[in-house]
């Protein structure tokens, strides 16, 4: 029954989260650039969508190049006759406008006309226009259709009568819009995680990839991000790019920036899922990639209009910035990324769908991560949180490399007041026990912290006072972890007994 629904907004005070575990980036190449931007400025700091709105990342469709198709009539057919034009659109077939010829019209220009004003009667709802010369309507496309109208055949006439008329030039010119890709990973990011902090980069679409701008972002944001998605359509997936992105964070790792990369390229839909090289077979433990997409929402209907992999690249960054440092994103009982319309319905990001256990399992081991159902349970999980690497490495999964990543980065942090600092010896040369006393003291403080919020089960620090730092000045301190566990796989013994 008709009624008055209030929704509650989350985020609107913008209260900030604790620590920056949760700061993430998104990284996009394109050759245009939203308002908000130059080629100056292509870095933005966002903590809500309607920020990012605001610069100019709009899902209005305003960067798009709308198709247009010629439909012309060439007989005039007799009174009473009808015709209406039709549209096959991704998810629906759309009628433009349905014309009943009367005595006034005795031309095939003249029925043209009035077909052309049926359609544009019906722009208001529909969003086609159309013109007329000479008997040939040429219909521009709605906004937000992209691509969708250039591979022909969408087009078609319903006649009742002598009227007559066929598709003269099919639909092309279309281009898609590439703000509102960007809109949609946005949006899904705060979806995820509406108390987010979100760096976005926009840069041009290079020659050879190198993502040397993963680094420029990290840079811009004072090392701050802790993870980071890149998205790449301009060239297609090879699983090789994942090792470009490693030297890249191998490099932040030096500089002691450490930050996830989440990864998502163009998977064609030529190829098979299945097809897929195998990521176990690299060393890039600080890289993932995605490739889950919904199947029935906006991300499926941006892949028809785009012609390009849009996966679930947003959301998933968004589970990453809403975990724990220590949390799989694949925690069923804390991370459906369905909301019940958008990854309600999954699948690839090649458009596939359906896929048997067997070949789930398959892309299971060669580590990449997908949406998945569970038949006794609503929602849509992630399968896990591997990452391009062997599963015997010690950081195959995201949340191995965020634990030690922030262990590190707040031990440096700890430690460095006591760079270059005198170190007291004991008169055989070894390391005092004050010296050490206050060392670990320093590290102590936040390793304890860390096992307080469960982010590991135990740490230990330790430092070898049998060091010769009078010589070398160097003092090693060797720090031990613990990590917390992950139930990957749970095993029930079930059966009947006589007796309990």
């Amino acid at each position: 029954m008709n009624n008055i629904t209030f929704v509650k907004g989350k985020g609107g005070l913008g209260r900030p989260l604790p620590g920056k575990d949760y700061i993430s980036g998104l990284l996009f190449y394109t050759g245009s650039l939203p308002s908000g931007f130059s080629s100056s400025n292509r870095i933005k700091q966002f903590f809500s969508v309607e920020e990012a709105e605001a610069a100019g990342i709009k899902a209005d469709y305003s960067d798009e190049t709308q198709a247009t198709g010629v439909y012309t009539v060439s007989n005039v057919g007799s009174n009473g006759d009808s015709i209406e034009l039709v549209f096959e659109e991704p998810t629906q077939t759309v009628s433009l406008g349905t014309y009943v010829k009367t005595s006034s019209e005795t031309t095939v220009t003249a029925v043209a006309t009035a077909l052309v004003a049926a359609i544009n009667a019906r722009t208001y709802i529909h969003g086609y226009t159309a013109t007329n010369s000479a008997g040939a309507i040429t219909i521009t496309a709605r906004l937000g259709l992209g691509v969708w109208p250039n591979a022909g055949s969408m087009l078609s006439a319903v006649i009742a009568g002598t009227i007559a008329g066929s598709v003269t030039t099919d639909f092309s010119g279309g281009v898609a819009s590439v703000q509102a890709v960007m809109h949609y990973h946005i949006s899904e990011y705060f979806r995820m995680q509406p108390k987010g902090n979100l760096y976005v980069g926009i840069y041009a679409v290079p020659g050879s990839y190198t993502f040397s701008e993963v680094q420029t972002m990290q840079d811009f944001a004072n090392g701050d991000i802790r993870q980071i998605g890149v998205y790449v359509t301009s060239t297609n997936y090879a699983a090789s790019q994942t090792t470009t992105l490693q030297s890249v964070a191998n490099t932040l790792d030096t500089l002691k920036k450490p930050l996830s990369v989440l990864y998502t390229a163009n998977v064609t839909t030529g190829t098979s899922i299945a097809s897929l090289t195998d990521l176990g077979t690299f060393s890039n433990n600080k890289v993932s990639v995605v490739i889950g997409q919904d199947k029935a929402g906006l991300g499926n209907f941006l892949f028809k209009t785009t012609g390009k992999s849009i996966s679930c690249l947003g959301a998933t960054l968004g589970t990453v910035a809403l975990a724990n440092v220590q949390e799989d994103i694949a925690w069923v009982g804390k991370f459906n990324l369905s909301n019940g319309i958008e990854l309600e319905s999954i699948g690839f990001c090649n458009g596939e769908s359906g896929l048997s256990q067997s070949a789930l399992d398959s892309l299971d081991l060669k580590r990449y991560i997908f949406l998945r159902k569970f038949p006794n349970l609503a929602g849509s999980y992630l399968n896990d949180s591997h990452t391009a690497v062997t599963q015997t490495s010690d950081y195959a999964y995201i949340e191995n490399n965020r634990v030690i990543d922030k262990a590190i980065r707040g031990v440096d942090q700890a430690l460095l007041p006591s760079l270059n600092s005198p170190l007291l010896l004991n008169a055989d040369g070894t390391l005092a026990n004050s010296t050490i006393a206050f060392l670990e003291s320093q590290a102590v403080v936040i390793t304890d912290n860390m096992v307080r919020n469960s982010e590991a089960s135990a740490i230990s620090v330790s430092i070898n006072p049998n060091q010769n730092v009078a010589t070398t000045s160097e003092v090693v301190v060797t720090i031990n972890i613990v990590p917390v566990g992950v139930a990957r796989n749970i095993v029930v013994n079930i059966g009947y007994k006589t007796s309990l």
